[in-house]
Parts: C-alpha cells; sequence; structure tokens
C-alpha cells in the first residue's frame, strides 16, 4: 500500500510533497501524544512533556524524516495505545480490545512488522485485565477485520483472491536490508537509550504514589518498549525506522522521569544530552547534504 502511494505521487509529478507529508505526520503523532497525556493524565504536571521528548528523540535520527511507511504505521498504533490505555478506565468488559487490533491490522499493511504488537494486546489482557475470554475474541476478530476488507476488495474489485496471500508473505518475511546510519546518529541512539534506562530506574518510585488505574497504564506503556526493543533485537534490519515506534513509549517514560524527579541537575542532564546529540545529527546530516 506504502509504495502504491509513493508511485502515485510520482505519477502526479509531486514527489517534493513527500518531505511535507513526512512532517505533517510527524507532528501528528506529537499531537496524538499531547491528547493521550491529556485524556488520560499519564503525566499530569506537564501535559506537552510527551510531544516535546518525542520530538527529540526523532529529531536526533534525520535519515528517517522523510516520508516513510513508519510514519503512517506510528499514526495508527498511537491511536491502537490510546484504546488499549482507555480501556482500563473500568474493569468491565471492554470492546477497545477489538478496535485496538483494527488499528494494529491497518499498520501492518503499510509497515510490515507492525503485526508483532499483537502481542502487546494479548500480553495486557493475560496480565493486566481481569481474565475476561471474550477480550481474546475481540482481539482476533479486531485483528482479522482490515483483512477481511481487503480480501473482499481483491476479491470482488480485482477479482485476485491471491494477493492478501502474497500481503501475509511480505508481512511475515523479514527484510534483510542493512541500514546506513552515520556516526552521530549512531552516537545518539545510545545517547538516548541511556537516558531512557535512567529514566526506567525511576519508575517504580513515580508509581508509588499515584492510583490502580494509572499503574496499569505506565506497566501497558513498558510492555510496549519492552517489545519494541525486542523486536529491534530480533530484526536488526528493523533501525532505523523502528526508531518512530520506541520513541512513543520512551517519550512517556521521559517525561515521567523529567516531571518528577527531585534532582533537576540530573533532569536537565538528560535534556542537555539529547540536545546536543539532536544539534550533532543535524549537523552532520546537513554537511553530507
Amino acid at each position: 500500500m506504502f509504495r502504491a502511494l509513493i508511485d502515485w505521487l510520482i505519477d502526479l509529478q509531486v514527489s517534493w510533497l513527500l518531505m511535507w507529508i513526512g512532517l505533517i505526520l510527524f507532528l501528528t503523532t506529537a499531537v496524538l501524544l499531547i491528547y493521550v497525556n491529556m485524556r488520560l493524565h499519564l503525566i499530569e504536571k506537564a501535559l506537552y512533556l510527551p510531544a516535546f521528548c518525542y520530538i527529540l528523540f526523532i529529531g536526533g535520527v534525520p535519515e528517517i524524516h522523510l516520508f516513510n511507511p513508519a510514519m503512517v504505521a506510528a499514526v495508527l498504533l498511537v491511536a491502537s495505545f490510546t484504546l488499549l490505555l482507555k480501556s482500563f478506565e473500568s474493569e468491565r468488559l471492554s470492546y477497545c480490545f477489538f478496535s485496538a487490533p483494527a488499528f494494529i491490522s491497518t499498520a501492518a499493511f503499510f509497515y510490515q512488522y507492525a503485526y508483532i504488537y499483537m502481542l502487546v494486546v494479548w500480553l495486557a489482557i493475560a496480565i493486566l485485565r481481569p481474565g475476561y475470554w471474550r477480550e481474546w475474541v475481540f482481539s482476533i476478530l479486531g485483528y482479522a477485520f482490515p483483512l477481511f476488507l481487503a480480501f473482499s476488495w481483491f476479491f470482488l474489485v480485482d477479482d485476485d483472491y491471491t494477493r492478501l496471500g502474497v500481503f501475509f508473505n511480505e508481512i511475515v518475511t523479514f527484510q534483510r536490508i542493512t541500514p546506513l546510519l552515520s556516526i552521530s546518529t549512531i552516537v545518539f541512539f545510545a545517547s538516548s537509550i541511556a537516558v531512557a534506562i535512567i529514566a526506567f530506574g525511576h519508575i517504580p518510585r513515580y508509581l508509588e504514589s499515584k492510583k490502580m488505574i494509572v499503574r496499569n497504564r505506565y506497566y501497558l506503556v513498558i510492555l510496549m518498549t519492552v517489545v519494541t526493543g525486542g523486536m529491534i533485537i530480533a530484526v536488526p534490519d528493523m533501525i532505523p525506522f523502528a526508531w518512530y515506534l520506541l520513541a512513543f513509549p520512551m517519550s512517556f517514560i521521559m517525561s515521567g522521569y523529567l516531571a518528577d524527579t527531585k534532582s533537576k541537575r540530573w533532569g536537565i542532564i538528560a535534556l542537555s544530552v539529547l540536545f546536543v546529540g539532536v544539534a550533532a545529527a543535524q549537523a552532520v546530516f546537513l554537511y553530507m547534504k
């Protein structure tokens, strides 16, 4: 689907729009983080801080700033996890476990590895939810719904029912692509992960005074981080585009640390590391241009 969209823009001779589309999607994701925080109160002291951290995390990786499939998938996945986080508002049976997998399934049409995030859905049902068996059924039906629509289109309109089989083959086949990263980007990755580890260590103290609903939401954010990190370790070829997916939960973890830490000095140091990393990566990228 992503390749078809790119080909269509090139045929219209408006390929210059790729940069602007990428910027709009990037900022859309940042705005969604603000909405998530305002709606679900993950970071109460600084509502806009997650978007700021997200911009910093992405800003230090110039290689992924142009329009790419991970950008589209990131918007859909943020929408999906917003619904998952919302499901903790009540212990009643939640239909969010139908809608959230539907967004994940749609994201897989753009970024093949998005389907792995069904692990987060099932772990949330198994560990954090009361144990309704119907939520398992909802998750499977929700993921299958976009696939059913795609199959219907291929079969009824294109008269080619084999297309869905080709799609499945594409998403489960790991593409061996060696990413080309500048030294400054690699350094930025390392420094960002180091800062994120420090923020992770602050989470237990941050959650001590929080209600159970907020704790469960944070546990889900941690699950998202762990699953994404595991995906990157298992399939290093996902770098650098998987950074879009990892930056989402890391932004909340980093924001919680900055908003709650009593040592302002360490907060300033953490932000300074990210600022310097972004400036260095952008300077090297512009020099190479």
